[in-house]
């Protein structure tokens, strides 16, 4: 009972001296105080805005920071997509091409029946020089078979022949010789692969000029390949006067380290030692055989 009387008192009191600061408010007789009051409270709420403005401010910071991540990272996978596509885009026009020179050789010589194949490997041996293909003796290839890419160009010959695939050599392998001529002088001699990848033109007679740049096509000599097929560019010559022969140095025409689709010559029958030379169809040559430079 006691603490609900002072509770009550207490209530009176407040309401007693709010109504007379309200009438003193009203009657303007506390503006002085209120002058001092607010003159003294208003630092404190500045600085109160300041800090609560502030903070309102790092968390805005904190939030468009990462947005700008997000939008970031969003930009960076577009930009990394659009480089993928491009560079796909860049394969299929280089391949489309390919395929195109691919088909004009086989229209340019209906006599002979190819096996298309894609290049899957890579002998990794630095001493030898050999892809695989994804074809066999599934398609029909056998060993000695001529394999040729874009502009006529002969790289090589299938060495060994799986089920779905075959290793082809490559006319740079160090092992490897072709007979050749000479397009300008039309001299023969065999190319040969060299250490560095380039090939090398043996027995030249020394009498004949050997011009740089001249083009050097398979000679048909030994029956072991069509004829006018594309070997490479010469180069260099070696020549001295105290020797019976020169040599030239070639560029391969193709460029061994990208290729990606070749056609295999299927009805090329390589004539065997002893056996009749009678004459198999070679391919038609074109007007000017070229080579185009690669790096």
């Amino acid at each position: 009972m006691g603490r609900d009387r002072s509770r009550t008192w207490l209530l009176l009191v407040l309401a007693a001296v709010a109504v007379v600061l309200l009438l003193l408010h009203e009657g303007g007789q506390l503006q002085p105080i209120e002058n001092v009051v607010q003159a003294v409270l208003s630092p404190i709420e500045r600085a109160a805005s300041g800090v609560f403005g502030g903070v309102g401010n790092l968390f805005g910071a904190v939030r468009d920071l990462n947005e700008l991540r997000t939008r970031n990272a969003e930009l960076e996978k577009q930009n990394q997509d659009l480089l993928t596509e491009i560079a796909q885009l860049r394969g299929l026009e280089g391949e489309n091409s390919t395929l195109r020179q691919l088909l004009n050789f086989t229209q340019e010589n209906p006599t002979y029946k190819y096996q298309t194949a894609a290049v899957i490997g890579r002998d990794p041996s630095p001493y030898l020089r050999f892809i695989t293909i994804n074809a066999g003796s599934r398609e029909g290839l056998n060993p000695g078979m001529p394999v040729v890419t874009a502009g006529s160009t002969l790289i090589g010959r299938v060495a060994e022949v799986g089920f779905r695939s075959a290793k082809v050599q490559l006319l740079n392998d160090l092992s490897s010789a072709v007979n050749v001529r000479l397009q300008t002088t039309d001299v023969t001699g065999l190319a040969q692969g060299q250490q560095d990848g380039s090939l090398l033109v043996q027995y030249l007679p020394l009498n004949t000029q050997v011009i740089t740049n001249d083009i050097a096509l398979t000679s048909g000599l030994g029956g072991n390949l069509p004829r006018n097929l594309v070997v490479g560019q010469v180069i260099g010559v070696n020549k001295k006067d105290f020797e019976v022969a020169q040599s030239a140095q070639l560029r391969p025409a193709a460029d061994y380290d990208r290729l990606e689709v070749v056609l295999v010559i299927t009805n090329f029958e390589p004539i065997q030692p002893g056996q009749d030379t009678t004459p198999t169809p070679t391919p038609t040559p074109a007007a000017t055989p070229s080579v185009t430079p690669h790096k």
